[in-house]
Protein backbone atom coordinates (compact mmCIF):
# COMPACT_ATOMS: atom_id res chain seq x y z
CA UNK A 1 0.00 0.00 0.00
CA UNK A 2 2.83 2.34 0.83
CA UNK A 3 4.45 1.59 -2.55
CA UNK A 4 1.28 2.52 -4.45
CA UNK A 5 0.91 6.01 -2.95
CA UNK A 6 3.84 7.64 -4.82
CA UNK A 7 2.51 6.23 -8.09
CA UNK A 8 -0.99 7.66 -7.49
CA UNK A 9 0.51 10.97 -6.49
CA UNK A 10 2.43 11.13 -9.80
CA UNK A 11 -0.77 10.49 -11.81
CA UNK A 12 -2.69 13.20 -9.95
CA UNK A 13 0.07 15.73 -10.51
CA UNK A 14 0.29 14.88 -14.25
CA UNK A 15 -3.45 15.24 -14.83
CA UNK A 16 -4.01 18.22 -12.60
CA UNK A 17 -4.83 21.66 -14.03
CA UNK A 18 -2.09 24.20 -14.14
CA UNK A 19 -2.64 27.40 -12.22
CA UNK A 20 -4.29 30.24 -14.13
CA UNK A 21 -2.12 33.02 -15.45
CA UNK A 22 -3.18 36.40 -14.18
CA UNK A 23 -3.64 39.04 -16.87
CA UNK A 24 -2.15 42.44 -16.39
CA UNK A 25 -4.98 44.94 -15.90
CA UNK A 26 -5.30 47.67 -18.48
CA UNK A 27 -4.41 51.16 -17.43
CA UNK A 28 -6.83 54.04 -17.41
CA UNK A 29 -6.10 55.16 -20.97
CA UNK A 30 -5.01 51.82 -22.40
CA UNK A 31 -7.13 49.96 -24.93
CA UNK A 32 -7.07 46.36 -25.99
CA UNK A 33 -5.47 46.39 -29.45
CA UNK A 34 -5.22 43.80 -32.19
CA UNK A 35 -2.07 43.44 -34.19
CA UNK A 36 -4.20 43.38 -37.34
CA UNK A 37 -2.35 40.33 -38.53
CA UNK A 38 -3.91 38.87 -41.70
CA UNK A 39 -6.83 41.30 -41.46
CA UNK A 40 -5.59 43.88 -43.95
CA UNK A 41 -3.74 43.60 -47.21
CA UNK A 42 -0.70 45.62 -48.19
CA UNK A 43 -2.84 48.39 -49.64
CA UNK A 44 -4.57 48.94 -46.31
CA UNK A 45 -7.91 47.53 -47.46
CA UNK A 46 -9.67 45.03 -45.24
CA UNK A 47 -9.18 41.50 -46.45
CA UNK A 48 -12.27 39.46 -47.17
CA UNK A 49 -12.86 36.62 -44.79
CA UNK A 50 -11.44 33.32 -45.99
CA UNK A 51 -9.47 34.83 -48.88
CA UNK A 52 -6.14 36.43 -49.65
CA UNK A 53 -7.20 39.34 -51.82
CA UNK A 54 -3.84 41.04 -51.42
CA UNK A 55 -2.49 38.58 -54.01
CA UNK A 56 -3.82 39.15 -57.55
CA UNK A 57 -5.59 36.20 -59.15
CA UNK A 58 -3.50 34.53 -61.84
CA UNK A 59 -5.02 35.10 -65.26
CA UNK A 60 -5.51 31.81 -67.10
CA UNK A 61 -7.80 32.62 -70.03
CA UNK A 62 -7.92 35.58 -72.38
CA UNK A 63 -10.09 38.48 -71.26
CA UNK A 64 -12.11 39.65 -73.08
CA UNK A 65 -12.62 36.56 -75.19
CA UNK A 66 -12.61 37.17 -78.96
CA UNK A 67 -15.69 37.08 -81.13
CA UNK A 68 -16.28 33.82 -82.97
CA UNK A 69 -15.50 34.07 -86.70
CA UNK A 70 -18.94 32.75 -87.65
CA UNK A 71 -20.52 35.71 -85.90
CA UNK A 72 -18.54 38.30 -87.86
CA UNK A 73 -20.30 40.05 -90.70
CA UNK A 74 -17.80 40.62 -93.52
CA UNK A 75 -15.24 42.02 -91.08
CA UNK A 76 -11.48 41.55 -91.61
CA UNK A 77 -10.00 38.70 -89.60
CA UNK A 78 -7.89 39.82 -86.62
CA UNK A 79 -4.12 39.62 -86.28
CA UNK A 80 -2.42 38.44 -83.11
CA UNK A 81 1.10 39.34 -82.01
CA UNK A 82 3.09 38.16 -79.02
CA UNK A 83 5.72 40.15 -77.17
CA UNK A 84 7.67 40.14 -73.95
CA UNK A 85 5.13 40.65 -71.18
CA UNK A 86 5.03 44.21 -69.79
CA UNK A 87 5.83 45.54 -73.29
CA UNK A 88 2.30 45.20 -74.68
CA UNK A 89 1.68 48.96 -74.72
CA UNK A 90 4.99 49.54 -76.51
CA UNK A 91 3.96 47.09 -79.22
CA UNK A 92 0.52 48.71 -79.47
CA UNK A 93 2.14 52.15 -79.85
CA UNK A 94 4.41 50.78 -82.57
CA UNK A 95 1.45 49.30 -84.47
CA UNK A 96 -0.57 52.51 -84.21
CA UNK A 97 2.48 54.51 -85.32
CA UNK A 98 2.87 52.24 -88.34
CA UNK A 99 -0.81 52.65 -89.23
CA UNK A 100 -0.56 56.43 -88.91
CA UNK A 101 2.49 56.60 -91.20
CA UNK A 102 0.61 54.53 -93.80
CA UNK A 103 -2.55 56.69 -93.90
CA UNK A 104 -4.50 54.29 -91.69
CA UNK A 105 -4.74 56.39 -88.55
CA UNK A 106 -7.85 55.46 -86.58
CA UNK A 107 -8.48 52.42 -88.80
CA UNK A 108 -6.59 49.95 -86.61
CA UNK A 109 -7.63 48.92 -83.11
CA UNK A 110 -5.00 47.16 -80.98
CA UNK A 111 -5.66 45.79 -77.51
CA UNK A 112 -4.06 43.39 -75.04
CA UNK A 113 -6.35 40.62 -73.72
CA UNK A 114 -3.53 38.81 -71.93
CA UNK A 115 0.00 39.69 -70.76
CA UNK A 116 2.30 39.43 -73.77
CA UNK A 117 -0.55 39.09 -76.29
CA UNK A 118 -1.82 41.86 -78.57
CA UNK A 119 -4.92 41.58 -80.75
CA UNK A 120 -5.17 43.85 -83.80
CA UNK A 121 -8.46 44.48 -85.60
CA UNK A 122 -8.72 46.40 -88.87
CA UNK A 123 -11.66 48.61 -89.71
CA UNK A 124 -10.59 48.41 -93.34
CA UNK A 125 -8.87 45.52 -95.10
CA UNK A 126 -5.20 46.05 -95.90
CA UNK A 127 -4.15 48.45 -93.15
CA UNK A 128 -1.82 45.80 -91.72
CA UNK A 129 0.41 43.98 -94.27
CA UNK A 130 0.20 40.20 -94.18
CA UNK A 131 3.89 39.86 -93.29
CA UNK A 132 4.11 42.89 -91.02
CA UNK A 133 7.10 42.34 -88.70
CA UNK A 134 6.92 44.72 -85.71
CA UNK A 135 10.13 45.23 -83.76
CA UNK A 136 8.45 44.45 -80.45
CA UNK A 137 6.66 41.33 -81.72
CA UNK A 138 8.14 37.90 -81.05
CA UNK A 139 5.59 36.13 -83.24
CA UNK A 140 2.70 36.94 -85.58
CA UNK A 141 -0.58 35.14 -86.24
CA UNK A 142 -1.99 36.81 -89.37
CA UNK A 143 -5.65 36.55 -90.36
CA UNK A 144 -6.73 34.39 -87.44
CA UNK A 145 -10.02 32.50 -87.26
CA UNK A 146 -11.75 32.08 -83.91
CA UNK A 147 -13.60 28.83 -83.22
CA UNK A 148 -15.62 27.41 -80.36
CA UNK A 149 -16.43 23.85 -79.31
CA UNK A 150 -16.69 21.88 -76.09
CA UNK A 151 -14.54 18.88 -77.00
CA UNK A 152 -11.03 18.49 -78.38
CA UNK A 153 -12.32 16.82 -81.54
CA UNK A 154 -14.96 19.50 -81.86
CA UNK A 155 -12.35 22.27 -81.74
CA UNK A 156 -10.19 20.50 -84.32
CA UNK A 157 -13.24 20.05 -86.56
CA UNK A 158 -14.26 23.71 -86.27
CA UNK A 159 -10.74 24.99 -86.98
CA UNK A 160 -10.41 22.90 -90.14
CA UNK A 161 -13.83 24.02 -91.31
CA UNK A 162 -13.02 27.71 -90.82
CA UNK A 163 -9.65 27.38 -92.55
CA UNK A 164 -10.48 25.08 -95.46
CA UNK A 165 -14.20 24.31 -95.36
CA UNK A 166 -13.25 20.69 -94.61
CA UNK A 167 -15.87 18.52 -92.92
CA UNK A 168 -19.09 19.70 -91.37
CA UNK A 169 -19.44 22.43 -88.80
CA UNK A 170 -21.23 21.85 -85.51
CA UNK A 171 -23.24 25.01 -86.14
CA UNK A 172 -26.33 25.27 -88.25
CA UNK A 173 -25.62 25.86 -91.94
CA UNK A 174 -27.57 29.11 -91.91
CA UNK A 175 -25.08 30.60 -89.44
CA UNK A 176 -22.01 29.79 -91.51
CA UNK A 177 -20.81 33.12 -92.90
CA UNK A 178 -17.17 32.24 -93.62
CA UNK A 179 -15.53 33.41 -96.80
CA UNK A 180 -15.80 30.29 -98.99
CA UNK A 181 -13.53 31.75 -101.69
CA UNK A 182 -10.71 32.33 -99.20
CA UNK A 183 -11.13 28.81 -97.85
CA UNK A 184 -11.00 27.35 -101.34
CA UNK A 185 -7.85 29.27 -102.28
CA UNK A 186 -6.18 28.35 -99.00
CA UNK A 187 -7.02 24.68 -99.51
CA UNK A 188 -5.76 24.60 -103.11
CA UNK A 189 -2.44 26.18 -102.12
CA UNK A 190 -1.86 23.75 -99.26
CA UNK A 191 -2.77 20.76 -101.44
CA UNK A 192 0.07 21.77 -103.78
CA UNK A 193 2.57 22.28 -100.95
CA UNK A 194 5.44 19.82 -100.78
CA UNK A 195 5.54 16.95 -98.34
CA UNK A 196 6.54 17.85 -94.80
CA UNK A 197 6.27 21.61 -95.34
CA UNK A 198 3.51 22.14 -92.73
CA UNK A 199 4.48 22.81 -89.12
CA UNK A 200 1.88 22.94 -86.35
CA UNK A 201 2.42 24.99 -83.20
CA UNK A 202 0.09 24.24 -80.28
CA UNK A 203 -0.02 27.34 -78.10
CA UNK A 204 -1.55 28.81 -74.95
CA UNK A 205 -1.21 32.38 -73.65
CA UNK A 206 0.77 31.28 -70.58
CA UNK A 207 3.69 30.25 -72.81
CA UNK A 208 4.39 33.92 -73.50
CA UNK A 209 5.73 34.36 -69.96
CA UNK A 210 8.17 31.51 -70.48
CA UNK A 211 6.29 29.02 -68.29
CA UNK A 212 7.23 25.45 -69.20
CA UNK A 213 3.88 24.01 -68.04
CA UNK A 214 1.23 26.73 -68.48
CA UNK A 215 -2.51 26.10 -67.98
CA UNK A 216 -4.38 24.46 -70.89
CA UNK A 217 -1.10 23.35 -72.51
CA UNK A 218 -2.01 19.68 -72.56
CA UNK A 219 -5.40 20.41 -74.09
CA UNK A 220 -3.84 22.60 -76.77
CA UNK A 221 -1.39 19.83 -77.70
CA UNK A 222 -4.27 17.36 -77.96
CA UNK A 223 -6.13 19.72 -80.31
CA UNK A 224 -2.99 20.10 -82.44
CA UNK A 225 -2.45 16.35 -82.58
CA UNK A 226 -6.07 15.79 -83.61
CA UNK A 227 -5.76 18.36 -86.39
CA UNK A 228 -2.48 16.80 -87.55
CA UNK A 229 -4.08 13.34 -87.68
CA UNK A 230 -7.00 14.59 -89.77
CA UNK A 231 -4.88 16.69 -92.13
CA UNK A 232 -2.45 13.86 -92.92
CA UNK A 233 -5.27 12.06 -94.73
CA UNK A 234 -5.71 14.89 -97.25
CA UNK A 235 -2.62 17.11 -97.25
CA UNK A 236 0.83 15.69 -97.95
CA UNK A 237 2.28 18.85 -96.43
CA UNK A 238 1.15 17.53 -93.03
CA UNK A 239 2.94 14.21 -93.51
CA UNK A 240 6.43 13.71 -92.20
CA UNK A 241 9.24 14.11 -94.69
CA UNK A 242 12.21 11.82 -94.18
CA UNK A 243 14.54 14.40 -95.71
CA UNK A 244 16.16 17.09 -93.60
CA UNK A 245 13.99 20.16 -93.13
CA UNK A 246 16.70 22.42 -94.63
CA UNK A 247 15.96 20.93 -98.06
CA UNK A 248 12.28 21.93 -97.96
CA UNK A 249 11.88 25.04 -100.10
CA UNK A 250 8.69 26.33 -98.48
CA UNK A 251 7.25 26.43 -94.98
CA UNK A 252 3.61 26.51 -93.96
CA UNK A 253 2.80 27.34 -90.36
CA UNK A 254 -0.45 26.50 -88.57
CA UNK A 255 -0.68 28.10 -85.14
CA UNK A 256 -3.42 27.14 -82.69
CA UNK A 257 -3.77 29.15 -79.49
CA UNK A 258 -6.43 28.32 -76.91
CA UNK A 259 -8.12 31.41 -75.50
CA UNK A 260 -10.11 29.29 -73.05
CA UNK A 261 -10.94 25.60 -72.81
CA UNK A 262 -13.63 25.99 -75.47
CA UNK A 263 -12.33 28.82 -77.68
CA UNK A 264 -9.29 28.66 -79.96
CA UNK A 265 -7.60 31.07 -82.36
CA UNK A 266 -5.98 29.55 -85.46
CA UNK A 267 -3.78 31.07 -88.14
CA UNK A 268 -2.42 29.41 -91.28
CA UNK A 269 0.24 31.20 -93.30
CA UNK A 270 2.92 30.40 -95.83
CA UNK A 271 5.96 31.80 -94.08
CA UNK A 272 8.33 34.24 -95.75
CA UNK A 273 12.06 33.61 -95.86
CA UNK A 274 13.47 36.66 -94.15
CA UNK A 275 17.12 35.67 -93.69
CA UNK A 276 19.97 36.03 -93.36
CA UNK A 277 20.06 32.29 -92.63
CA UNK A 278 18.16 30.13 -95.08
CA UNK A 279 15.98 28.70 -92.28
CA UNK A 280 14.97 32.11 -90.91
CA UNK A 281 11.26 32.63 -91.64
CA UNK A 282 8.52 35.04 -90.62
CA UNK A 283 6.21 34.24 -88.96
CA UNK A 284 8.71 32.20 -86.98
CA UNK A 285 8.24 28.54 -87.92
CA UNK A 286 11.38 27.46 -86.06
CA UNK A 287 10.34 28.45 -82.54
CA UNK A 288 6.75 28.43 -81.22
CA UNK A 289 5.84 32.01 -80.23
CA UNK A 290 9.36 32.99 -81.30
CA UNK A 291 10.83 31.63 -78.06
CA UNK A 292 14.20 29.94 -78.42
CA UNK A 293 15.60 27.87 -75.57
CA UNK A 294 18.74 29.79 -74.69
CA UNK A 295 19.33 28.97 -71.02
CA UNK A 296 22.64 27.27 -70.23
CA UNK A 297 23.00 25.18 -67.09
CA UNK A 298 26.66 25.89 -66.48
CA UNK A 299 27.77 29.08 -64.80
CA UNK A 300 28.20 32.02 -67.18
CA UNK A 301 30.01 35.33 -66.58
CA UNK A 302 26.69 37.20 -66.90
CA UNK A 303 23.06 36.56 -67.80
CA UNK A 304 23.38 38.86 -70.85
CA UNK A 305 24.55 35.86 -72.89
CA UNK A 306 20.89 35.02 -73.56
CA UNK A 307 20.45 38.12 -75.74
CA UNK A 308 23.22 37.08 -78.13
CA UNK A 309 21.84 33.54 -78.28
CA UNK A 310 18.41 34.91 -79.18
CA UNK A 311 19.93 37.08 -81.90
CA UNK A 312 21.79 34.14 -83.43
CA UNK A 313 18.65 32.00 -83.27
CA UNK A 314 16.63 34.71 -85.00
CA UNK A 315 19.22 35.13 -87.76
CA UNK A 316 19.60 31.35 -88.06
CA UNK A 317 23.33 31.90 -88.40
CA UNK A 318 26.06 30.51 -86.20
CA UNK A 319 29.74 31.42 -85.91
CA UNK A 320 32.15 28.63 -86.76
CA UNK A 321 35.56 27.47 -85.57
CA UNK A 322 37.46 29.06 -88.44
CA UNK A 323 35.89 32.49 -87.95
CA UNK A 324 37.02 35.57 -86.02
CA UNK A 325 34.74 37.78 -83.94
CA UNK A 326 35.10 41.10 -82.10
CA UNK A 327 33.18 41.69 -78.87
CA UNK A 328 32.99 45.42 -78.11
CA UNK A 329 32.38 46.23 -74.46
CA UNK A 330 32.88 42.58 -73.61
CA UNK A 331 33.31 42.59 -69.81
CA UNK A 332 32.52 40.43 -67.89
CA UNK A 333 32.33 38.12 -70.92
CA UNK A 334 28.81 36.72 -71.38
CA UNK A 335 28.79 37.28 -75.14
CA UNK A 336 32.41 36.18 -75.53
CA UNK A 337 31.52 32.92 -73.76
CA UNK A 338 28.75 32.21 -76.29
CA UNK A 339 31.10 32.84 -79.20
CA UNK A 340 33.66 30.51 -77.68
CA UNK A 341 31.06 27.74 -77.41
CA UNK A 342 31.03 27.70 -81.21
CA UNK A 343 34.82 27.49 -81.25
CA UNK A 344 35.14 31.02 -82.64
CA UNK A 345 38.26 33.05 -81.88
CA UNK A 346 37.38 36.32 -80.17
CA UNK A 347 38.98 39.74 -79.78
CA UNK A 348 37.36 41.23 -76.67
CA UNK A 349 37.66 44.95 -76.00
CA UNK A 350 36.75 46.66 -72.73
CA UNK A 351 38.20 48.87 -70.02
CA UNK A 352 37.63 46.09 -67.47
CA UNK A 353 39.00 42.56 -67.62
CA UNK A 354 36.94 39.51 -68.48
CA UNK A 355 36.05 36.56 -66.32
CA UNK A 356 39.25 34.74 -65.22
CA UNK A 357 38.30 31.65 -67.23
CA UNK A 358 38.14 33.72 -70.42
CA UNK A 359 41.33 35.59 -69.59
CA UNK A 360 43.12 32.22 -69.59
CA UNK A 361 41.56 31.13 -72.90
CA UNK A 362 44.13 30.99 -75.73
CA UNK A 363 41.42 31.78 -78.31
CA UNK A 364 40.41 35.00 -76.53
CA UNK A 365 42.53 38.10 -77.11
CA UNK A 366 41.70 40.76 -74.55
CA UNK A 367 42.46 44.39 -75.40
CA UNK A 368 42.01 46.98 -72.69
CA UNK A 369 40.58 50.18 -74.10
CA UNK A 370 37.61 52.07 -75.52
CA UNK A 371 35.24 49.81 -77.47
CA UNK A 372 34.09 52.70 -79.68
CA UNK A 373 37.65 53.58 -80.72
CA UNK A 374 38.62 50.05 -81.77
CA UNK A 375 39.18 49.20 -85.43
CA UNK A 376 40.23 45.70 -86.54
CA UNK A 377 43.29 45.26 -88.73
CA UNK A 378 41.26 43.32 -91.28
CA UNK A 379 37.66 42.31 -91.94
CA UNK A 380 36.21 40.05 -89.23
CA UNK A 381 33.37 37.58 -89.56
CA UNK A 382 31.39 38.84 -86.57
CA UNK A 383 31.12 42.03 -84.55
CA UNK A 384 28.94 41.88 -81.45
CA UNK A 385 28.33 44.56 -78.85
CA UNK A 386 26.19 44.90 -75.75
CA UNK A 387 27.88 48.06 -74.53
CA UNK A 388 25.85 50.63 -72.57
CA UNK A 389 25.61 53.82 -74.61
CA UNK A 390 23.19 56.44 -75.86
CA UNK A 391 21.37 55.59 -79.11
CA UNK A 392 23.37 58.27 -80.97
CA UNK A 393 26.60 56.54 -79.99
CA UNK A 394 25.29 53.18 -81.22
CA UNK A 395 24.32 54.76 -84.54
CA UNK A 396 27.83 56.20 -84.92
CA UNK A 397 29.40 52.82 -84.17
CA UNK A 398 27.26 50.94 -86.72
CA UNK A 399 27.81 53.68 -89.30
CA UNK A 400 31.60 53.36 -88.85
CA UNK A 401 31.64 49.56 -89.06
CA UNK A 402 29.19 49.34 -91.98
CA UNK A 403 30.69 52.16 -94.06
CA UNK A 404 34.15 50.58 -93.80
CA UNK A 405 32.81 47.02 -94.29
CA UNK A 406 34.72 45.85 -91.21
CA UNK A 407 32.46 42.88 -90.39
CA UNK A 408 30.33 40.44 -92.36
CA UNK A 409 27.72 39.98 -89.62
CA UNK A 410 26.87 42.09 -86.59
CA UNK A 411 24.64 41.81 -83.53
CA UNK A 412 24.37 45.03 -81.52
CA UNK A 413 21.99 46.16 -78.79
CA UNK A 414 20.67 49.72 -78.64
CA UNK A 415 19.81 50.96 -75.14
CA UNK A 416 17.12 53.53 -74.38
CA UNK A 417 16.81 56.00 -71.54
CA UNK A 418 13.75 56.00 -69.32
CA UNK A 419 10.90 53.62 -70.03
CA UNK A 420 10.05 54.46 -73.64
CA UNK A 421 11.99 53.44 -76.77
CA UNK A 422 13.43 56.14 -79.03
CA UNK A 423 11.66 55.02 -82.21
CA UNK A 424 12.95 57.93 -84.30
CA UNK A 425 16.59 57.10 -83.48
CA UNK A 426 15.82 53.45 -84.10
CA UNK A 427 14.49 54.22 -87.59
CA UNK A 428 17.51 56.40 -88.32
CA UNK A 429 19.86 53.59 -87.31
CA UNK A 430 18.11 51.13 -89.64
CA UNK A 431 18.40 53.58 -92.54
CA UNK A 432 22.07 54.17 -91.73
CA UNK A 433 22.85 50.46 -91.85
CA UNK A 434 20.90 49.80 -95.04
CA UNK A 435 22.46 52.68 -96.95
CA UNK A 436 25.77 50.81 -96.71
CA UNK A 437 24.26 47.73 -98.45
CA UNK A 438 23.76 45.70 -95.30
CA UNK A 439 20.52 43.90 -94.50
CA UNK A 440 19.12 44.78 -91.10
CA UNK A 441 16.44 43.40 -88.82
CA UNK A 442 15.60 44.70 -85.36
CA UNK A 443 13.88 42.76 -82.59
CA UNK A 444 12.95 43.14 -78.96
CA UNK A 445 13.58 39.65 -77.61
CA UNK A 446 12.26 37.91 -74.53
CA UNK A 447 15.50 38.68 -72.65
CA UNK A 448 15.73 42.30 -73.78
CA UNK A 449 14.65 45.01 -71.39
CA UNK A 450 14.56 48.67 -72.45
CA UNK A 451 16.69 47.91 -75.47
CA UNK A 452 16.47 46.29 -78.89
CA UNK A 453 18.81 44.01 -80.82
CA UNK A 454 20.11 44.89 -84.29
CA UNK A 455 20.95 41.92 -86.52
CA UNK A 456 23.06 43.04 -89.46
CA UNK A 457 24.45 41.03 -92.37
CA UNK A 458 26.19 41.79 -95.65
CA UNK A 459 23.95 39.38 -97.54
CA UNK A 460 20.19 39.12 -97.49
CA UNK A 461 20.31 35.32 -97.65
CA UNK A 462 23.36 33.20 -96.93
CA UNK A 463 23.83 29.48 -96.47
CA UNK A 464 23.82 28.26 -92.91
CA UNK A 465 26.81 25.93 -93.04
CA UNK A 466 27.30 25.63 -89.30
CA UNK A 467 25.98 22.57 -87.52
CA UNK A 468 22.97 22.89 -85.25
CA UNK A 469 24.06 24.04 -81.82
CA UNK A 470 22.73 25.55 -78.63
CA UNK A 471 20.68 28.27 -80.33
CA UNK A 472 18.60 25.95 -82.50
CA UNK A 473 16.56 24.35 -79.73
CA UNK A 474 12.87 25.36 -79.43
CA UNK A 475 11.59 26.05 -75.94
CA UNK A 476 8.32 24.34 -76.93
CA UNK A 477 8.27 21.45 -79.40
CA UNK A 478 6.21 21.76 -82.62
CA UNK A 479 3.77 18.99 -83.53
CA UNK A 480 4.99 16.83 -86.42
Amino acid sequence: MVAVLPFLTTILLATGKSPRKTKKPLGRYEEKRSTGRKRYNRDGAKRKKGSRNDIPTKQVVVDPLPRITKNLEDEPLPYYYTCRHTYENTLIDEIHRFASLNDCEGKVLASTPYPGLVRVEEKEEGCIPHYYDPIYALQAMPKSVVCSAESIKGLAKEILFELFGDGDSDEDENTQTGDSDSKKIRKELLLKAEKGSLIIHALVPGMIKGSTAPPMMRRSIKVGEEISKIMKKTYKAARKNNEETEHISERWLLQIMLQSNEIAVASLVKTKQIGPGKTAFWPNSQFPLGLAKVDIEEKMPSSAYRKLSEGLACMQLQPSQNELACDLGASPGGWTSILRKFGTSVISIDRSELDPVLMRDDKVQFLKGDAFAFEPESVVDWMVSDVIAYPEKTIEMLDFWCSNKLAKNMIVTMKFQGHEPALDELDRCVQTVRQHSYSCRVKHFFNNKNEVTFMVSQKVLVDNEASHGIVNTPMFQPIN
